[in-house]
């Protein structure tokens, strides 16, 4: 757990701003990749443009297959590139930022995938609704406090590395519009992650503690 919560706030420090295309992520909301559940060597995974894009690389040398909105297949990386099941709902309602309600017969969730090269590389993004926020009302946290710095719900995209189970985790955060950055060269999302990422750090070290503490405290067998 403490070295979990330590390769968060490293990666909170340590990434890079990623600017949204045409200004559609929404103001104030930081969505991160946490981890793999379990890892996949050469799968790599950020979000871009704040909370707007999840983009995914894969480099495993593994056939992955992303999940979508109803267990269904989404997407599969293989050494040819990268494809969309156009079948799916999700290769529809990810089109843009704010889905769309489907019109009926576009997609068939629990038919036999029908793949669509969209990628030729390794590499492909798209607006992955479970890692942001799609209503229009702010959520009620945001609602009752919009000035505090707060985690908003946890998210989780599953997949299939060559036929296993594993996931994408992360977290989405809020942060006011008015914290302005530390000094010029550090964006005021990077201070959200770097403040929530540093509370799951601190919870992880409390736990730790409280176990030592209660270890000393057992009596010793005779």
């Amino acid at each position: 757990m403490k070295r979990a919560a330590l390769v968060v706030l490293l990666a909170a420090v340590a990434t890079p701003a990623a600017h949204a295309h045409g200004g559609s992520a929404q103001t104030g909301y930081v969505s991160t990749v946490s981890s793999f559940e379990p890892p996949v060597l050469g799968l790599t995974a950020l979000v871009l443009g704040g909370d707007d894009r999840l983009r995914v690389s894969n480099y495993s040398g593994k056939t992955i297959v992303l999940l979508g909105y109803q267990g269904e297949p989404y997407l599969r990386f293989d050494k040819q590139g990268v494809w969309a099941n156009t079948r799916s709902p999700a290769a529809h309602l990810n089109r843009s930022r704010r889905p769309h309600p489907l019109k009926p017969g576009v997609a068939d969730p629990s038919a036999p995938p029908r793949w669509r090269k969209v990628a030729p590389g390794a590499s492909y993004e798209w607006h992955d609704h479970r890692v942001h926020w799609v209503a229009a009302d702010p959520p009620k946290g945001v609602q009752e406090h919009p000035d505090r710095i707060q985690r908003i719900f946890n998210w989780r995209v599953p997949g299939l590395a060559n036929g296993k189970r594993f996931a994408i985790t992360g977290f989405l955060g809020y942060a006011p519009d008015r914290i302005p950055a530390k000094d010029e060269g550090t964006p005021g999302w990077l201070l959200v992650l770097a403040v929530l990422a540093a509370a799951v750090l601190l919870a992880a070290l409390a736990v730790g503690v409280g176990a030592r503490r209660a270890r000393r405290r057992a009596p010793v067998a005779p």
